[in-house]
């Protein structure tokens, strides 16, 4: 039936049910918004005898419209010329109502000017809003020597209130798989952040995921040195665009405005090779960790309100990861030396790594060992020998102080410095000091029978043990620090080492009192030392009872 031949009631309203159970059963099966709307319009399009019919959607980020699909039948839309068109629907858009024109009064009321002069041109332009005041998009039809009717009419006002719903599902449906989009990438660098990959390689292999996930041809992430304010390329993904000094000068510029501004920064209207940037800040805790960019998005428009949106919500990983393997690098640069490898792998594994160089008090046992004689064995040992001696000993130091998990705090001479009791917490530091003091005088003892027949002088060792509340943390200038202890333990553990006797472990009485029982241990008391009021008693322990 010709699409404005007058229809019994029954017909029309038979049509008017077939429509919206067709533009339903379009709704529930399309697989995603883009085939969903173009089925709507083929339906449409035959439903009404159109030669052209279009649907255009305003963006729900942007605001600007969107031709979502387009029906043409014969060379119409050449006729009438696309940009006519197109200022057809922009115009339609804010009409109050549904409009069935002529083609010249179709023109004339959206004030398009050179309108072409199309014999028997019908036109039918349907706003498609929400409620009174939510604009979502416009329908536009167009037919030869078919007039639009009253029946016609009433079938497209059926259709605006299906249309309306349908952009509604579109919106929902693009929210949704951005959503997805991001929690995907959030699993993704959770996944290589599970990895403790090295740093770099962590960071390359994040931005590699994260360039695919924004369509965007290259990518870089710039880290922030503040006590020289210096950006530095750490990770980036097309070597031959950042070799070019001219681009990196830039991508360089960009950054620091996107830091200065805190925010988001982005430009699609550069010319050349680098057409399109986008940068966002990485920013945690207060911190600049750097800049995380990507360049010429895969749109023609360059990078989008979407990628935008996406980019946002990968920094906020980003950030964290970054921030994480900072944190992580910066503990094994002050602590790779001084603890025993798997108590690093447990102190990595803490999600409060951050917080294990900042400074706290804690309950802690304090250790030095140095040699007796030390004077007369330089004066009268070659230097060759005297080095060699001393690098054996502080090594094999060292060996027991890391076999039992203490720290090795730092060497002075031929003096060591430990503590017991952090980073890694051990409720028995106290006990765990005092073996690691037996056991340095019983592998001193190996290493003095070695060197001895070289012709080192045997030269035994003291040991001097202190317990107490201390502040540890990384202490030190920019140039050099250092993850120390300070506190009057501190203090009293070296003035006790410079008591003991050779050979002799000897303990404060707050170590003592931590231990007792479980050792045995002879008191030494009339001590004296300085900024200590009053004699003093120290504990000479001789064995851990059951070792």
């Amino acid at each position: 039936m010709p699409a404005n031949k007058q229809r019994s009631p029954l017909d029309q309203i038979q049509r008017e049910l077939d429509i919206v159970l067709a533009l339903d059963d379009i709704r529930d099966n399309a697989p995603d918004p883009v085939e969903m709307f173009s089925q709507m319009v083929n339906r449409l399009a035959e439903e009404f005898d159109s030669d052209l019919c279009l649907l255009a959607v305003i963006h729900r980020d942007t605001g600007e419209l969107e031709m979502k699909s387009l029906h043409q039948r014969g060379d119409l839309l050449q006729q009438i010329g696309p940009e006519r068109v197109q200022a057809l629907a922009e115009s339609g858009i804010r009409w109050d109502d549904l409009a069935v024109l002529t083609g010249a009064e179709a023109f004339q009321k959206a004030n398009i000017a050179d309108a072409p002069d199309i014999s028997g041109l019908a036109v039918a332009v349907v706003p498609v809003v929400m409620g009174q005041k939510m604009r979502l998009g416009v329908l536009v039809l167009a037919r030869l020597n078919n007039p639009f009717g009253d029946d016609d009419r009433r079938a497209l006002e059926l259709v605006e209130s299906q249309l309306d719903s349908a952009v509604i599902q579109g919106y929902t449906y693009y929210q949704l798989a951005l959503r997805n989009k991001e929690l995907e990438t959030i699993y993704r660098v959770d996944r290589i952040r599970d990895q403790n990959l090295p740093f770099d390689d962590m960071l390359n292999k994040a931005l590699h995921e994260l360039k695919e996930v924004i369509n965007a041809e290259m990518g870089f992430i710039m880290l922030y040195e503040q006590p020289i304010d210096r950006l530095e390329m750490r990770a980036y993904t097309h070597d031959d665009l950042f070799r070019s000094s001219q681009y990196y000068t830039i991508l360089e510029e960009v950054s620091r405005d996107a830091l200065a501004k805190a925010r988001l920064v982005y430009h699609n209207d550069y010319q050349g090779e680098l057409r399109s940037i986008m940068c966002i800040p990485l920013i945690l805790k207060d911190e600049i960790l750097g800049v995380f960019g990507v360049v010429n998005g895969s749109g023609p428009q360059g990078f989008d309100e979407e990628d935008r949106r996406l980019i946002g919500a990968i920094a906020s990983q980003i950030d964290t990861a970054i921030f994480e393997g900072l944190e992580k690098r910066k503990l094994k640069q002050v602590l790779g030396r001084s603890i025993d490898p798997g108590v690093m792998e447990r102190l990595l594994a803490n999600p409060d790594v951050s917080k294990l160089l900042a400074g706290e008090r804690a309950s802690i046992s304090v250790l030095y060992a140095d040699i007796r004689g030390s004077t007369a064995l330089a004066e009268r040992t070659p230097p060759e020998l005297l080095v060699g001696f001393i690098n054996d000993y502080l090594g094999k130091m060292a060996e027991v102080i890391l076999a039992n998990e203490g720290t090795l705090d730092k060497f002075v001479g031929d003096e060591v410095m430990a503590f017991f009791g952090a980073p890694h917490p051990h409720a028995d530091h106290a006990l765990r000091a005092v073996r690691v003091g037996l056991g340095m005088q019983a592998a001193h003892q190996q290493v003095m029978d070695d060197w001895e027949s070289k012709g080192v002088l045997r030269s035994p060792i003291g040991v001097g043990i202190a317990t107490g509340d201390l502040i540890v943390g990384e202490m030190g200038s920019a140039q050099r620090t250092n993850y120390t202890v300070l506190g009057n333990a501190a203090n009293l553990g070296a003035r006790i080492c410079g008591s003991a006797k050779p050979g002799q472990v000897l303990v404060s009485q707050q170590t003592y009192d931590m231990i007792k029982g479980q050792v045995e241990a002879e008191a030494i008391s009339g001590l004296q030392f300085k900024g200590v009021s009053g004699d003093v008693i120290v504990w000479a322990v001789n064995k851990i009872i059951g070792e």
